[in-house]
């Protein structure tokens, strides 16, 4: 075939990832589809991958994608004839511990939401199941009968067969060499001298996705990492079990080990502690079918492990120890969508050892995005968007994603934080909030203070009542009769300028926006479907000049809603993020203490109201409202001023809290938050805002919001049982039936109780504005524990 001179998509690698992006466009009538790939089909990663695929994950969409992916590999044998290995083995996930008992346990409940059903077995019953283990230090499993393996090259290869057929071109030994742009948007791909012009471009290039993005100036910020299994020639006791019978995938996570039997043997991997990452610039040019070297003395601590788990292994002949490298994000989760650097680039990556499992449902999910303009589904935890270019920093991704493979199997306990590139993003306080006791976590690139008890009311962490509950109690309490200082200056400032301001404004946000000057708007920015892109306040300074206060990651995503909006109107926007601290000051006392910081009278404000203020040798100006939903401030102050501002506070009385305190008071007050209550996927209508909507303004989303059904709501929840202590995505129940998720929760000190917030489909016509509802249970870790609900905020309704 000769290379065409123009392409509608053009795809850039032909892994798992690439064909199933490219097969699934194709299948929803794309046609004009060209994949292109340096060497051959399934090279790279996907070729050496375990193929290991497990229903049960931590999070609803990751166990959405997967659910579709297995429905999927069974079904491209009947359609293309290419076998695809897909064997429902089960899998067989061991504990030797209370909490990670407990863990897998959260899975099992949150599996239930989607109907997947898992047993919790004790140790006989998982020795059963895996005759070759020792189970004397197992105190407990779980078994999930629905799981099973693939072959990941003939995956790859069933879905570029499906392409093909639908008339996708697929051009191997073709390596880019350069992306082209045009008005900043990307237009073309370069082939040594050949190009091929293109409405759209799709990255998914593997361990080479961050340098191909690097072409058409995009970040992407991945690193690939070493990853090791061995392989073994055949063992009696696996040639015991029977021709063509097959053992579970067995997961020793507290080992930090994987097994399964391959050829009559084992395959037995592991995510080491201290696994090693490798730069691609460490690979030779044509890195193909290829590994890295063997390194027993790395892999010999798991070795031990293994042997320990499997005592087979003892005279077991091993094969070879496979290394091959494969790519890791900065926060473990995937990446996808489109570019917010440049328009028409998709990119997608990052795949943390679980490509295969999602390569289906997330390239399905791509496809629809690319053509919808918009994601179809709830993807926010995989959004690129959520990755800000000061994250692309290569010694970052160098420290932190050897860290990121380590911790794979790590019990995800609240209030657990990375520990490597640390320090990147620090507040003008950062300094003086350390010498108060605060500990920190890192959260987007920055670091936040989340308590001011050091490690002392930190560690060790677990699943049941944490360390911090006293000192955050206190933290509350100072938020509601004290002053307490609040640190919010990671949160994004976007100011925004020019004779349309306004007119663009209420075009972007859902809010009217013609707002006198010296207030404030709180609204949202909605995308063509009407869900909630972003959540924020809007300051008007003058005619033409508006300041944006937005969350902390929705920064990248609201620039990029701007420049798509910005067309013909005459406004500029710039990124002041760095440029100024934002101090809260919440609590009864906030008042005073912020008086006695000036010599100038602090002015009467009326709420969403904002004027100047001197505080101590800083000025800046104070807007009267607080996420916590108490009394208070926040103070918007030039960044090299923060520092006085903050001494003055002190001085005059002020104390601190930190993210967990301003959280639990948030979850009473009702108060949504972006990336919880509100996502993509979610309207102003289902999250209670549609007083916040100006309709008739011609907002984003406006039409898609007109006339919809409210099939769902977001609500209360105070639990009856103290004991209870949620995190996030708990299946709630109503006689009997599943009927939504948790998507927030906190310790209530006013309560002394757990109170959340959570997204409910049933029973709505029961859920008035002043009625409260019993009957709802929530499965925490296989136990359901009874809670009412209410459409008003905790502390107003209960």
């Amino acid at each position: 075939m000769t290379l065409p001179e123009h392409a509608r998509t053009v795809i850039i690698g032909g892994g798992v990832i690439g064909c199933s992006i490219a097969y699934h466009l194709a299948r929803e009538g794309r046609t004009d589809i060209v994949i292109l790939e340096r060497s051959k089909l399934t090279s790279g990663t996907t070729w050496h991958a375990a193929g290991l695929v497990r229903r049960l994950r931590p999070s609803a969409t990751l166990t959405k994608l997967i659910n579709y992916s297995i429905d999927l590999y069974g079904e491209l044998e009947v359609e293309t004839g290419q076998v695809t290995g897909w064997t429902q083995t089960g899998s067989l996930t061991l504990a030797t511990n209370p909490d990670r008992l407990t863990n897998i346990k959260r899975q099992v409940s949150l599996g239930r939401a989607f109907g997947l059903e898992a047993e919790v077995v004790d140790a006989a019953r998982a020795k059963e199941l895996w005759p070759l283990i020792e189970v004397d230090d197992v105190i407990g499993a779980v078994w999930s009968p629905a799981d099973g393996r693939v072959n990941p090259s003939d995956v790859a290869l069933a879905l570029s067969k499906g392409a093909r057929a639908r008339g996708v071109q697929i051009f191997e030994d073709t390596a880019v060499t350069g992306l082209q742009k045009k008005g900043g948007r990307i237009s073309g791909v370069e082939i040594g001298h050949h190009v091929i012009s293109a409405d759209e471009v799709v990255i998914a290039s593997g361990l080479w996705s961050r340098e191909v993005a690097a072409m058409a100036g995009a970040h992407m910020p991945l690193y690939a990492c070493q990853h090791f299994y061995i392989l073994t020639k055949p063992l009696a006791e696996v040639q015991a079990l029977g021709k063509g019978v097959h053992l579970p995938t067995l997961n020793d996570q507290d080992a930090y080990l994987y097994a399964r039997d391959d050829v009559e043997g084992l395959l037995v991997g592991s995510f080491e502690p201290h696994a090693k990452g490798i730069s691609t610039r460490d690979l030779p040019a044509d890195f193909s079918f290829d590994l890295l070297d063997e390194d027993w003395d790395h892999f010999m601590p798991m070795m031990e492990n293994a042997l320990r788990r499997i005592p087979a292994l003892e005279h077991a002949e091993v094969r070879m120890l496979l290394n091959g490298p494969e790519s890791f994000t900065l926060d473990s989760q995937f990446m996808l969508g489109e570019s917010p650097d440049v328009p028409g680039l998709f990119l997608m990556g990052g795949m943390n050892s679980t490509g295969i499992a999602l390569a289906g449902g997330a390239g399905k999910a791509m496809a629809e995005w690319i053509i919808a303009g918009e994601p179809t589904m709830e993807l926010n935890e995989a959004d690129i968007q959520r990755f800000s270019p000061e994250m692309n920093v290569l010694g970052a991704l160098e420290a932190r994603i050897p860290e990121v493979l380590g911790r794979h199997y790590d019990n995800p306990y609240p209030g657990r934080s990375m520990e490597t590139a640390r320090g990147q993003r620090r507040s003008p306080i950062h300094t003086s909030l350390a010498a108060e006791g605060a500990r920190f976590e890192a959260r987007g690139g920055w670091e936040r203070a989340v308590h001011f008890g050091g490690s002392a009311a930190h560690l060790p962490l677990t699943f049941g009542v944490p360390q911090w509950r006293e000192q955050v109690g206190a933290e509350v309490a100072a938020c509601r009769s004290g002053a307490a200082i609040l640190d919010q200056s990671a949160f994004g400032k976007i100011m925004v300028q020019g004779p349309d301001a306004c007119t663009f404004l209420n075009r972007l946000c859902a809010a009217q926006m013609d707002i006198g000057e010296g207030r404030i708007a709180y609204t949202q920015i909605l995308n063509a479907r009407g869900g909630v892109e972003s959540d924020l306040t809007v300051q008007r300074h003058d005619p033409e000049t508006y300041l944006l206060i937005v969350g902390a990651g929705e920064v990248v995503r609201d620039l990029k809603r701007m420049r798509e909006t910005k067309g013909e109107f005459r406004v500029e926007f710039t990124d002041a993020t760095s440029g100024y601290a934002i101090l809260g000051l919440a609590g009864a006392k906030a008042r005073d203490v912020l008086q006695s910081t000036s010599n100038t009278p602090i002015p009467d404000l009326k709420r969403f109201a904002f004027a100047p203020v001197e505080i101590g040798l800083a000025r800046g100006w104070a807007g009267r409202l607080s996420f916590t939903g108490e009394e208070g401030f926040e103070l918007y102050i030039p960044a090299d001023m923060a520092l006085a501002a903050h001494e003055a506070l002190v001085a005059a009385g002020a104390t601190h809290a930190g993210l967990y305190a301003s959280g639990s008071l948030r979850i009473e007050s009702g108060f949504r938050a972006f990336g919880h209550e509100l996502t993509p996927g979610t309207t102003p209508q289902e999250a209670g805002l549609n007083a916040f909507c100006a309709f008739g303004t011609g907002f984003v989303g406006e039409e898609a919001l007109q006339g919809r059904r409210l099939d769902r709501r977001i609500v209360s929840l105070l639990f009856d049982d103290p004991s209870a202590l949620p995190i996030h995505d708990e299946p709630i129940y109503f006689d009997g039936a599943v009927v939504g998720q948790i998507t927030s929760a906190a310790w209530s000190y006013h309560f002394g109780r757990s109170v959340a917030l959570a997204m409910i489909s049933a029973p709505l016509e029961m859920l008035t504005e002043h009625a409260v509802v019993s009957g709802f249970e929530v499965e925490i870790a296989c136990t359901r524990f009874t809670a009412k609900a209410s459409l008003k905020p905790a502390k107003e309704a209960f």
